[in-house]
């Protein structure tokens, strides 16, 4: 492939570029993909008109996140962001063909955003998925360190704003108290949710434990790990003995 000359992203700039340079420029947008880095778009001449290209960066920045292992979800995804946008997407390519001149300012940004959203949607995914995967065994260590206690799957409390959320687990603790259990994973979804039913729960019942479960200490950063300590009881690794827990149903 020929390597495209960086442009920042200016549209006049960009615009500009892509008309004097007959091989094509490589454009930085100013679209941020989730675990660092800028969405780059290609724009190549095809005739009177132009091919705006990510030229896989998305399935590249999968990579570099160690996502190897795509499933036929991810790629149907994919195929669903580019279609909502009026783009294709051909091997982990999305892409624009037929581009005028003065459109090409919105195909650049169509392209870079479903790169962005592409990336997010199978991070979001797999985290959903190892969720399920962590809560299932969370729910087999609860019953294995309480065999006698209720401890509710999905179970749902409400907070200062009245609202009622659901948490994986809810423990039926001794003088009408409960402690609730969420499975927290490092994407900014699930450390969200996580952090407004916690901050919620706390502010109308601030002695409920609010336990959060962690896969392991040393996947996380350490800046997200403190927003989930600000609101719970304690983060949870489940590689590690959870050995004062067995105090909270005495």
């Amino acid at each position: 492939m020929t390597l495209l000359k960086p442009i920042a992203f200016d549209v006049s700039r960009a615009v500009g570029a892509a008309v004097a340079a007959p091989e094509g420029v490589r454009i930085e947008t100013t679209t941020l993909l989730p675990g660092g880095g800028v969405a780059a778009v290609s724009v190549r001449p095809a005739g009177e008109s132009f091919v705006v290209s990510d030229d896989g960066v998305a399935r590249s920045a999968l990579l570099t996140l160690m996502v190897h292992d795509l499933a036929a979800a991810d790629f149907r995804r994919g195929r669903e962001i580019a279609e909502a946008s009026g783009l294709t997407f051909d091997d982990d390519i999305f892409s624009l063909g037929d581009v005028s001149l003065a459109q090409l300012p919105a195909a650049v940004a169509f392209v870079a955003d479903a790169s962005r959203a592409w990336v997010q949607a199978v991070l979001d995914r797999r985290a959903r998925r190892a969720e399920r995967d962590l809560a299932h065994r969370t729910a087999e260590r609860l019953k294995e360190m309480f065999p006698a206690a209720h401890v509710e799957p999905e179970g749902e409390l409400m907070g200062a704003s009245t609202k009622t959320h659901r948490f994986d687990f809810v423990m039926t603790l001794p003088g009408n108290r409960y402690a609730a259990f969420q499975t927290v994973s490092p994407v900014p979804t699930s450390i969200a949710a996580t952090h407004l039913k916690f901050y919620d729960l706390s502010q109308v019942h601030p002695d409920w434990p609010r336990e959060a479960i962690v896969e392991s200490y040393s996947l996380w950063r350490a800046d997200d790990l403190a927003v989930i300590a600000q609101v719970s009881s304690h983060v949870r690794d489940f590689a590690k003995p959870w050995l004062d827990l067995a105090s909270l149903h005495a």
